[in-house]
């Protein structure tokens, strides 16, 4: 027998059939519904940091289009959501209440099936590439699955949660860098640089959040600590990443003139955010600047890979 969506799936092929055009904008409508429930436009932007592993390790640019390069790429993004299937799968039952994810309602055994097929994804194109990044790909699913265990998790607990984060794309960015050179210490220091920034996303992620977890009782920074204080710590967590990459690059543990990028990128936002966002804790504020902040982070990630390019080629 049909489980619902399966059912759902072919009465809308058939219609389509019949009706023509109409049933095709309801079969492009139930698409896009889907690919809202499974968050892929948020699963795509969690590859900006095994990318940024990938980008610091190239030789030639030539490699950024390799197989192992397009492989790994594939293999991130169902890393990504099979974290994001488990983490909805967990939260379901708050992240409904959530107006944000409203687009999560009744789609809970979709998250299941989602989970078991992206696991098995990952897995198989990851050992084409290396077995060590089997192994880190598990250590990562692992540890977004303490944060996001059902009432228990790390997402619960102020700090940790944030504290997962960190850990987190510092595996990332090591997993990218390794499909094109063997990580080391100037690896793993490079990238607390943008766990640094990823930590700091996170805690404006939970001001995004904070009437809806209030609500549903989670207890995470925003909520403990109070959105005013909350909003000191993103600021001070994101200062410090721009901080934190200037120094170690003067210390020359990375190329300086890579950094400038990023270090640039970075004044730009904290300038942003001080003269634009004063006095401002609404949650059209901190959509608005994550939207900003990814927008410039992304610009010197480009930029970035031009300079790098430039200076192989001379």
């Amino acid at each position: 027998m049909l489980h619902g969506q399966q059912k759902q799936f072919f009465t809308i092929f058939s219609i389509s059939n019949i009706n023509g055009t109409d049933s095709n904008g309801v079969f492009m409508g139930k698409a896009i519904e889907f690919l809202k429930s499974t968050r892929s436009a948020e699963v795509a932007m969690m590859l900006g940091f095994p990318a940024t592993g990938i980008l610091f390790a190239f030789t030639d640019i030539r490699q950024l289009f390799s197989l192992k390069v397009i492989i790994f790429t594939l293999a991130t993004f169902a890393l990504s959501s099979a974290i994001y299937a488990f983490n909805a799968w967990a939260g379901y039952s708050e992240d409904v209440e959530n107006e944000r994810l409203s687009d999560l309602k009744n789609k809970k055994r979709v998250f299941i099936y989602s989970l078991i097929l992206f696991i098995i994804l990952f897995i198989v194109l990851y050992a084409l590439i290396d077995i060590l990044l089997v192994a880190l790909s598990l250590i990562s699913f692992f540890i977004w699955m303490v944060y996001s265990f059902p009432k228990k998790g790390f997402k619960y607990k102020p700090l940790l949660g944030t504290m997962i984060h960190f850990a987190g794309q510092v595996i990332h960015f090591q997993m990218g860098l390794a499909v094109l050179m063997k990580p080391d210490i100037n690896s793993i220091l490079i990238s607390f640089y943008f766990a640094l920034l990823f930590s700091a996303g996170h805690l404006n992620h939970e001001l995004i959040d904070y009437e809806a977890d209030r609500k549903m009782g989670i207890n995470t920074g925003a909520v403990h600590f109070g959105k005013k204080n909350w909003e000191i710590v993103s600021s001070v967590l994101f200062s410090i990443s721009t901080l934190y990459i200037l120094v170690i690059s003067t210390l020359k543990v990375v190329d300086f003139f890579y950094c400038l990028p990023f270090v640039a990128g970075g004044i730009i936002h904290i300038a942003h955010r001080l003269f634009l966002y004063k006095n401002d804790l609404s949650q059209k504020r901190f959509i608005s600047e994550r939207k900003f902040y990814r927008f410039v982070y992304f610009a010197a990630g480009i930029i970035f890979i031009i300079l790098k390019e430039l200076a192989i080629l001379n």
